[in-house]
């Protein structure tokens, strides 16, 4: 009697390793929070997804495991292979002057109060809205559309006092390395209501503007967007008669008083929330980046 002996597929056995190896190697960078190097944390339901579909392909793959193939093709497996390797590969985190690099030699500072006008102008009456003065837009609005925005503010009122680090009795916001960027959008359109509060933020000092001012450095922090490839510098303008002194990317923890200042981009007066610095103290470097949009 002759015994048949089934053909064993070394392709099928290269694929099914690769992809199962990737669906592990997704789940050890979500749950080791190793990820966050590479993009934003509301990937992560993605990369889940991502996993569990190598997994399957990795699972099904095995089933094809003695079932001949006329020829065998196992180059192809390096479309696997290749994020794998890179993957292995050591990293070194992002500096800040690889960030910055671009802005020092001249381009406009990629910060989140430039990145518009500051939202809250409309409530203070437009006041320096354009250089030319101009503020019809903001004169002629209805009365309707004045109701509306009355009652968004009150409700905003009700709710800020839950933000986090908000000491509304004191007048003192203390921001948390984890709400950096939540702080940062929350001065950003109601930073009218917290003037006078006393601020205390860590960040990086960024000193590199376009037009350099001695009185002037930004609190800053690397932030993702969306992955690695849009990091950019974030932060709050501070006013500080000794920030020439000051070492570029050093980092500091910053105390001052939160003002609604006047700053000029492409030749028009804008607004936005500055700190005036109270005191200044050395800190140590903060790893990881900030996600505007999480």
């Amino acid at each position: 009697m002759q015994i048949r002996i089934r053909a064993f597929n070394p392709q099928v056995l290269l694929e099914s390793l690769f992809c199962g190896f990737f669906a592990g190697l997704l789940v050890y960078l979500i749950r080791s929070e190793k990820y966050l190097s590479y993009v934003t944390p509301r990937m992560k339901p993605y990369l889940y997804f991502s996993a569990i579909v190598l997994g399957i392909w990795a699972l099904t793959g095995l089933l094809r495991l003695f079932q001949p193939q006329y020829k065998i093709r196992s180059m192809h497996c390096l479309v696997l292979a290749v994020p794998v390797i890179m993957l292995l590969l050591p990293h070194s985190p992002l500096e800040i002057s690889d960030v910055t690099e671009n802005f020092s030699r001249g381009s406009s500072m990629p910060t989140v109060t430039e990145a518009k006008p500051f939202s809250g102008a409309l409530s203070m009456g437009g006041t320096g809205s354009q250089e030319n003065g101009d503020k019809s837009g903001i004169e002629d609005v209805s009365d309707k559309e004045s109701g509306a925005l009355d009652s968004q503010n009150s409700s905003a009122a009700e709710d800020f006092s839950s933000l986090p680090g908000l000491d509304v009795q004191n007048k003192r916001i203390t921001v948390s390395n984890k709400d950096f960027a939540l702080w940062l959008a929350e001065m950003d359109s109601n930073g009218v209501q917290y003037e006078g509060y006393t601020v205390v933020i860590t960040g990086y000092v960024m000193n590199d503007f376009k037009i350099p001012k001695e009185n002037e450095f930004t609190v800053s922090r690397l932030a993702m967007t969306c992955c690695i490839a849009d990091v950019s510098p974030t932060g709050l303008r501070c006013i500080y008669d000794k920030a020439s002194e000051l070492e570029s990317e050093s980092w500091v923890t910053v105390e001052g008083n939160l003002s609604i200042g006047e700053y000029q981009y492409n030749d028009i007066t804008l607004k936005e929330p500055q700190i005036h610095v109270t005191k200044i103290t050395p800190t140590d470097p903060i790893e990881g980046y900030v996600y505007p949009f999480v």
